[in-house]
């Protein structure tokens, strides 16, 4: 029954402190941009916070503002803070508000009492892959490659996220349904997955009128420019840089937080408030005496934008941070993040996620 007119139903809502975990939508709608039941020219419009919102507008007459992107950065930090209640959070507007407090569509941004109750994710096989989504949204003159790396952009924001970290099958070989928005009777033609890395199934024809046909307008053109396939070798460096962040993660237990209580005293947010950068997430992890921290501090910083930033962290000034084991190895996929030590000044290239630490 609608509202649980009869009884309680399961929802993200109600199931608050019983220790079972839901999807959250929170940070999935802002870091892609829009929603999952848009259509027609939204598609295009509703950028989101790793594809473009405000910092690389892509001419589709939407007038996207600053304050759009700095909201959507706020509630970024809702998801990398695992949508607990009551973390507190500086906002874009310089007021410390508990995630509870933080409005979500009428309902709390964070809705959670522990991490374990949220499960963050970019993509599902509900709706389009984060590739296709990409698609629509990118600047069509994005290259190949920086569409792998803002895949990443996606896939590093999710792992860095206390609480449940959930990936679809695909997102590290830029997986695409030939922008097929709701798959699951389509079969194996626009459900293929290749895992020679070869081919990650863009263009391969209209997906079905049925949920697709009112798009096909927008959709069509798109999957006839060949310059947005990538080839393999931007497969494979998704592959690669996606291995990297699995690593990262699983490096430390502080990505893995085990209560809120640990949430809220070993991270915090810097480059907040009004003044911030806002195409830069950057974060502290207080790993001392933490079971499995395996450092002593670790930070990381996502930059979404196309450009290099550079970051001073006044409270980490000093310190001797190094490049994680991971980022520095010379295997690492992703050879632009490899910069000197730093002591507090943080140097980002475009459109990366990286991850300094000290021992």
């Amino acid at each position: 029954m609608a509202s649980g007119a009869r009884f309680e139903q399961a929802s993200q809502l109600s199931l608050n402190g019983s220790g079972i975990g839901t999807f959250s939508d929170r940070a999935r709608d802002h870091i892609r941009g829009g929603g999952p039941f848009d259509g027609g020219a939204d598609l295009v419009k509703n950028q989101g916070f790793i594809n473009g919102l405000n910092y690389d507008d892509n001419g589709s007459g939407a007038g996207k503002t600053r304050t759009d992107l700095l909201w959507a950065g706020d509630i970024v930090k809702v998801g990398l803070a695992g949508s607990i209640r009551d973390y507190t959070l500086t906002t874009h507007w310089d007021a410390s508000k508990s995630l509870q407090d933080l409005d979500y569509n009428g309902q709390p941004a964070g809705y959670v009492s522990q991490p374990g109750e949220v499960v963050n994710y970019v993509e599902n096989h509900d709706n389009q892959t984060l590739f296709d989504i990409n698609v629509y949204k990118l600047p069509v003159s994005t290259t190949a490659d920086d569409r792998a790396r803002v895949q990443m952009l996606g896939a590093a924001l999710n792992a860095f996220s206390q609480g449940v970290s959930y990936f679809h099958a695909g997102i590290d070989t830029l997986r695409s349904k030939s922008m097929d928005r709701n798959s699951y009777d389509s079969g194996d033609w626009f459900n293929r997955l290749d895992w020679s890395h070869a081919d990650n199934n863009f263009g391969v024809g209209a997906p079905p009128a049925g949920d697709n046909g009112d798009n096909w307008s927008i959709i069509k053109p798109l999957l006839a420019n060949t310059s947005i396939k990538p080839g393999t070798t931007q497969i494979g460096m998704a592959r690669d840089m996606f291995r990297d962040l699995l690593k990262i993660r699983s490096s430390s237990t502080l990505f893995r937080l085990r209560t809120a209580d640990d949430v809220k005293a070993r991270l915090k947010f810097y480059n907040t408030a009004s003044t911030q950068n806002p195409v830069v997430i950057a974060a502290h992890l207080d790993g001392a005496g933490y079971a499995g921290a395996g450092f002593k501090e670790l930070m990381y910083f996502v930059n979404v934008d196309k450009t290099t930033q550079q970051l001073t962290v006044p409270g980490e000034l000093g310190k001797a941070y190094v490049l994680h084991p991971v980022q520095a190895s010379a295997n690492a996929a992703d050879v632009r993040v490899r910069t000197d030590a730093a002591t507090g000044r943080f140097t980002l290239p475009p459109r990366s996620a990286v991850v300094y630490v000290v021992n």
